[in-house]
């Protein structure tokens, strides 16, 4: 698959070099597209990282996001997988509980299919997410089935055990499970931490 990501920092690349890894085509949007220094793969601007894309990946810092997604124009309905999390001054979340990043960034992003996914954890579990014979959960939520389950397919290939919890107003949960691990990685000084389901058998 052709894979879009907007932005190039730590949890682009991760979330990059991951799926190249695993066989799709990786472009970077990003305002430079003259950069070398991305392990090989392709950088372009922003709009044409989207036009040449099935599915996009956002992986800018919140304050960019806006910005970013200007930038990206018209979607034209591919998925558009929300690595983000709207933490603003002071550490805390600038939308939660009624609202939340990923419904804000489905309103800015135009004719995009949104999917809350690949926020709940850190770089680390994005580049290795297999612990022992478990692996982390990646939980993906979103109101288009199908680019749901384009999320979920690319969350496997990285390694992870894909989780639907639901529509996109799920992101208001899923945006404080973030902090919670970010939280757990900060005060254990650990950030090889991951969030997984157990499951009884019946």
């Amino acid at each position: 698959m052709n894979v879009a990501i907007i932005g190039a920092g730590k949890v682009g690349t991760a979330l990059g070099g991951g799926l190249a890894k695993a066989g799709h085509r990786v472009v970077y949007g990003v305002r430079d597209p003259s950069r070398k220094d991305l392990g090989g793969a392709a950088a372009a601007t922003v709009r044409a990282a989207v036009e040449g894309a099935e599915a996009v990946i956002l992986a800018t810092p919140w304050d960019g996001a806006k910005d970013a997604l200007e930038a990206a124009g018209d979607f034209g309905g591919k998925p558009l997988l929300d690595a983000t999390n709207p933490i603003g001054p002071g550490f805390k979340l600038v939308l939660a509980h009624t609202d939340s990043g990923g419904e804000q960034v489905a309103r800015w992003a135009k004719n995009a299919k949104v999917v809350k996914a690949f926020n709940t954890t850190g770089l680390e579990n994005m580049a290795d997410p297999k612990y022992g014979a478990a692996r982390a959960a990646m939980f993906v939520c979103g109101d288009d089935a199908g680019a749901c389950e384009v999320a979920a397919g690319l969350a496997r290939d990285l390694g992870f055990e894909a989780v639907r919890t639901g529509g996109l107003s799920g992101a208001r949960v899923l945006e404080p499970v973030a902090m919670l691990w970010i939280s757990l990685a900060m005060s254990g000084k650990n950030r090889n931490v991951a969030f997984g389901l157990l499951r009884r058998e019946r």
